[in-house]
């Protein structure tokens, strides 16, 4: 089945993921973390015992990382509902900050909710993380203290190649904590150079800033014990466009210009067809017939026959409802195949994660070559996004790119970026927008 959004995601829309290497980088947001420090009741000792000196640092430590993460939470245009944080205990990996850990996070998240200035929303086993989001007493100080994004730094040291095994369908996924090599370190210097564009770039959203950019590139093993390392998945995730609604993206500008959303065309169909060294017939590879109108639901369900690894006798959860009457997974196979017998044998094999790393592997390429000549661009897993003075030559590195790692130029299609008053009437920006369920 194809890889969808955290539980924590889907139950509580835009949930910023708590991020330990977040800090206070300038005067008055070090201020706001003194302050928001001294408010914190010190936690309980046993009489006749002194408190351990670096016990004291750890948690100070902890809260001002707290703080960053949540000044993100309360300023963000992104308007995010909360901070999804992780406070199960485990062992120290290669993914952690080895100066605190998750008691001491625990711990100081207690004490600001004793404060007042946090909510807490208790996690749900294998659905989500705990819920943390900035009371009006919160957002009061940082007012007060006249803190904007710019204050927050990212601390050098977070891990950007994950390794993790497991899958939603299993209902457990534990981070990989594997052993250094030539790969990883390559994969870990061009995301270096593709976060450094992005950090150096002004990107922002309806004229605001938006914070630090952190991606990271994750790859998967089905089990903990599986042989292997990086050859599955190994898509981009951390940037906050990534789950921004469509009708919202004519809000980014890059260095002062709208963006461009260039995308490959049937992307993981045409990956396939290269697959087998074939090159698909012209037109609409999503197109089936009798299911002209409903483009959205074959393009899904294609893709899922590329993430199962045993036949498929059901439809998912809610596809039924947005197909015709009489239509179910045996009518769809059949059809699917029949208008790509090519590589129908490909269906039933989970060979999807395989073709996300050849497909996140050209996005890597395209997004470095575009870096080296100055320019940022905003990656979307099988696209990008760039300021639209930029627009001719990202699709020429597109192309080439793509056909630097298949064999063959990729099709690269412009898709039109929707303005609020055209889908919705206007509320000005963001102010007044329901997103999700939220009020903005």
């Amino acid at each position: 089945m194809l890889p969808q959004k955290s539980a924590a995601t889907k139950a509580l829309p835009y949930v910023l993921h708590y991020d330990a290497w977040l800090t206070a980088g300038d005067g008055r947001l070090v201020a706001l973390a003194e302050r928001v420090f001294e408010m914190l009741a010190p936690p309980i000792i046993t009489p006749g015992r002194k408190p351990r000196a670096d016990a004291a640092v750890r948690r100070k430590l902890c809260s001002v990382t707290l703080v960053a993460n949540l000044v993100m939470v309360a300023l963000s245009p992104v308007q995010y509902a909360g901070l999804a944080v992780p406070l199960r205990n485990g062992r120290l990996s290669r993914y952690d900050r080895k100066d605190f850990n998750s008691d001491v996070l625990r711990l100081v998240v207690a004490e600001a909710e004793n404060e007042g200035l946090v909510s807490v929303e208790e996690a749900v086993f294998k659905e989500r993380r705990t819920v943390v989001a900035p009371t009006s007493r919160f957002r009061q100080l940082v007012a007060a203290h006249r803190i904007s994004l710019a204050d927050i730094h990212h601390l050098e040291g977070r891990e950007t190649i994950e390794l993790w095994a497991g899958s939603r369908r299993s209902g457990h996924k534990a981070p990989i904590d594997y052993v250094d090599c030539g790969e990883a370190d390559t994969m870990r210097t061009q995301m270096g150079e593709i976060n450094g564009i992005l950090n150096n770039a002004d990107i922002l959203l309806d004229g605001q800033q938006t914070g630090p950019v952190h991606l990271v590139r994750k790859f998967r093993l089905d089990q903990p014990e599986d042989v292997g390392g990086f050859d599955r998945h190994g898509r981009l995730y951390g940037g906050f466009w990534e789950d921004l609604p469509k009708e919202q993206r004519h809000l980014l500008t890059i260095d002062g210009e709208p963006v461009v959303d260039l995308d490959f065309a049937s992307m993981f169909i045409q990956l396939a067809y290269c697959r087998q060294g074939l090159q698909p017939q012209s037109g609409d590879l999503y197109v089936i017939p009798g299911l002209e109108e409903h483009r959205k639901a074959v393009k899904s369900l294609m893709v899922s026959l590329f993430f199962r690894d045993a036949e498929a006798r059901r439809l998912p959860a809610g596809s039924k409802e947005v197909l015709p009457s009489g239509w179910n997974m045996k009518r769809f196979k059949a059809a699917a195949a029949a208008r790509h017998p090519a590589i129908a044998h490909l269906f039933d094999t989970n060979i999807g994660f395989e073709l996300m790393v050849l497909e996140s592997e050209i996005l890597v390429g395209i997004l470095i070559e575009l870096a080296s000549k100055g320019v940022a661009a905003l990656p979307m897993h099988d696209g990008i996004m760039v300021a639209a003075s930029h627009k001719e030559m990202a699709v020429e590195t597109m192309q080439n790119e793509s056909a630097r790692k298949v064999g063959r130029s990729l099709p690269v299609v412009e898709k039109p970026i929707r303005r609020l008053h055209e889908i919705t009437p206007p509320y000005g920006a963001l102010g007044g927008l329901r997103v999700n369920g939220f009020l903005g």
